[in-house]
């Protein structure tokens, strides 16, 4: 493969021997202080990396299909695998792509499939000449850049969240149905920041040895702010739970008083029904059947009874 010439996987590369960093426009196996950000689905990538020198094994971690965000420490370097939120258009947000990170003798690889918003923002402020300063810098910035947008997604989760417990009388089985779309959402995004949380304490931990102070302190924020959003996550989860119960008692509250209404009704036609019943038997021998203001006399002994059984019941303090 030619150095000079840019390969088709490579996304974007940068120099950061000097600053502002500079983009990389040739001899792409350069080792020192260079940020390549590699499409790892495109043909080519484990051979060039293996030109690169990176051992096979690493290879292979950075390009297998399915990972979990991790930091595993190795020799003249680290692994780091993050997710991110999915922000292309008619995707799911809360369907994380993963972000694989080799920092592997003073360069950075960072491998995608899709697009990373979080990425592509760092890439703009480095054509405009505003971005990191170090490749230190970059790792801290690509860590708050999936942050802000793993924020963003929690937002409007909570919005929506708000909605539900507001609206949640008017329409008791859509607001079920909502709730269960965004409990199956949030679940999602728990399963991978969870883990994220873990693999940040561990790079932050190793870095205490070799990144700068200032820098490790805006890490350990960056830490902090994942540990605040899986904590915010973990809230929105059980206020969910708390939301559904109530709804579930609230339908059941609601069945329990139509119920006990037509328990009430049923009582109170009860004997009325039994007489119509006995009187409504054709055969011979009914009393009445010959006076003209029988069936009005029927009419106001029933009236009569139901009159009597709802002051009975009144009294008994049925309602």
């Amino acid at each position: 493969m030619s150095t000079t010439q840019r390969p088709e996987f490579m996304i974007d590369s940068w120099d950061f021997t000097q600053h502002p960093a500079q983009e990389i426009t040739s001899d792409f196996n350069q080792s020192e202080k260079a940020w390549f950000h590699v499409q790892r689905d495109v043909e080519g990538v484990s051979d060039w990396l293996l030109t690169c020198g990176v051992p096979e094994p690493l290879v292979d971690a950075v390009l297998t299909e399915d990972t979990r965000p991790r930091f595993d420490r190795i020799k003249d370097g680290f692994l780091l695998i993050l997710r991110g939120v999915n922000l292309i258009t008619g995707g799911a947000p809360e369907d994380m792509l993963s972000l694989r990170i080799l920092y592997y003798k003073g360069n950075i690889y960072s491998f995608r499939r899709r697009p990373f918003k979080a990425l592509q923002v760092i890439r703009e402020r480095l054509h405009d000449q505003q971005g990191p300063e170090t490749l230190d810098d970059l790792l801290v910035m690509m860590i708050e850049q999936l942050n802000v947008r793993i924020e963003e997604l929690l937002d409007v989760a909570e919005e929506r969240l708000e909605i539900l417990e507001l609206d949640e009388l008017h329409d008791t089985s859509k607001s079920q149905q909502q709730l269960t779309a965004l409990h199956k959402r949030l679940l999602r995004l728990s399963r991978f920041i969870r883990p994220q949380v873990a693999a940040l304490d561990k790079l932050a931990v190793d870095a205490s040895k070799w990144m700068d102070t200032e820098l490790h302190q805006w890490l350990l924020n960056e830490r902090d702010t994942t540990q605040r959003l899986l904590e915010s996550l973990d809230m929105m989860l059980e206020q969910i739970w708390m939301l559904r119960e109530h709804l579930q008692q609230a339908v059941a509250e609601k069945m329990n008083r139509n119920t006990y209404w037509l328990s009430m009704i049923a009582g109170v036609f009860l004997p009325i029904s039994f007489l119509t019943g006995v009187f409504g038997i054709n055969i011979g021998g009914m009393p009445g059947v010959d006076d003209d203001n029988a069936f009005w006399i029927f009419c106001s002994v029933l009236a009569g009874i139901a009159f009597f059984e709802f002051l009975l019941l009144r009294r008994l303090r049925f309602w």
